[in-house]
């Protein structure tokens, strides 16, 4: 039988499931709710095909040499349509206007986060936004490798292990191929975020009727998670409703490979590599523009990625200090400490029998002093919002 990853170390990505031949291998989520690969012996002909798809067991060495600049950016055009600055969109469209397929994160059935494939320009809202979880990348590998065959130009946005993951797939390079991966803290599952939504609207009446989820303050640049109506914000969550978020703040809830990331660093699998630019201008040379609505963190790779960057129309680009975009970016070198107690919140989470206020009474993860009580009032208020962008427009003059 071939030798895959071990479950401490798998990340998921799941190339040995793209790259089968005899469909001999299922992504399917084990007890925790996070995606393994299960090999069907009756189906499995031991080509060992998968054992050289996957990036962690294969050795091959997939990243780029070590970055030695960085960029703030934003993009003018949609920079108020974006979780940060919108890199990836001024990205995306530069693929979509040579007839290219955009591969990344979106929501399916309201709750579930998976990868799609969009080549139509009014469909890329669906990839924009952060998604706080693991997508599921399905046959998204599969299909890229079709989309470059044919010669056409593939975007394909992911975590680092997932990038890492296409590459090793893919096997050999293409010159129409462009990858970005995102500085990510860690991945917590599907299944534990749909659990977390059942108990908020079980727990809440006020979202009971919630399809839908925004992690990210699109009006201004912030994280405030708030569950949807339709296209509809619903009031933003607050106390023990935004337990989830404060598990993931604590690194308390994500796969066990992300505690210890292969691919992290300052060499990077991606092309490009994006991010929220949190902190600039407090730890170097004044960053004497309004941050409001966000910028981002762009990181320049390879050939490919500095002729895309070089080529970008209406987008503010300026060259930073690379210690700067670490000093507030500590996943960017380094992977998230795993707490103590991760396996129990895990199965807290998951258990229909707990509540949210159990969860928070055992784990003390929702903070409940005077700041924080503040900082909730100003949020459900809007006042927040107001009162930070003031700020932030006071620090760029």
């Amino acid at each position: 039988m071939p030798i895959l990853a071990k479950p401490q170390n798998c990340t998921g990505c799941a190339a040995c499931g793209n790259i089968c031949p005899h469909d001999a291998i299922m992504m399917t989520q084990d007890n925790d709710g996070f995606i393994m690969p299960v090999i069907n012996p009756g189906k499995c002909v031991e080509c060992k095909l998968c054992e050289k798809a996957c990036p962690i067991v294969n050795g091959k060495y997939l990243k780029n040499p070590e970055v030695k600049e960085a960029y703030a950016f934003w993009d003018n055009n949609t920079r108020t349509e974006s979780s940060s600055g919108g890199a990836f969109s001024a990205i995306a469209d530069w693929i979509r206007k040579r007839d290219g397929v955009v591969f990344g994160a979106a929501w399916h059935d309201s709750f579930q986060c998976c990868h799609i494939g969009i080549e139509e320009g009014k469909d890329f809202a669906m990839l924009r936004g952060s998604k706080y979880l693991q997508s599921d990348v399905r046959k998204t590998f599969a299909e890229a490798r079709e989309k470059l065959k044919e010669g056409k130009y593939v975007l394909f946005t992911g975590t680092p292990c997932q990038i890492a993951g296409l590459r090793s797939f893919l096997i050999k390079s293409y010159e129409k191929l462009i990858t970005i991966d995102i500085v990510c803290h860690g991945v917590p599952s599907n299944i534990l975020f749909s659990n977390y939504i059942k108990k908020l609207k079980s727990e809440y009446p006020q979202y009971s009727s919630a399809d839908g989820f925004e992690f990210r303050n699109l009006r201004g640049w912030g994280i405030a998670p708030t569950p949807k109506k339709g296209n509809c914000r619903m009031k933003p969550l607050t106390g023990v409703a935004n337990l989830y978020m404060a598990a993931f703040d604590k690194g308390a809830i994500f796969r066990e490979s992300c505690y210890d990331c292969q691919f992290n660093g300052l060499s990077r699998v991606g092309d490009i590599t994006i991010a929220d630019f949190w902190g600039i201008g407090a730890f170097g040379k004044p960053f004497k523009h309004d941050v409001s609505k966000g910028v981002s963190l762009v990181l320049v790779n390879s050939k490919s990625g500095r002729e895309i960057l070089e080529n970008l129309k209406n987008c503010f680009i300026e060259k930073r200090e690379l210690q700067e975009a670490v000093k507030r970016n500590h996943n960017l070198v380094a992977s998230t400490d795993k707490p103590p107690y991760r396996n129990e919140l895990i199965k807290s989470f998951n258990n229909p029998e707990i509540t949210l206020r159990d969860i928070n009474t055992r784990f003390n993860l929702k903070g409940t002093g005077m700041k924080d009580n503040v900082k909730d009032l100003l949020i459900s208020t809007g006042v927040f919002w107001i009162v930070k962008s003031i700020v932030n427009k006071l620090r760029s003059i």
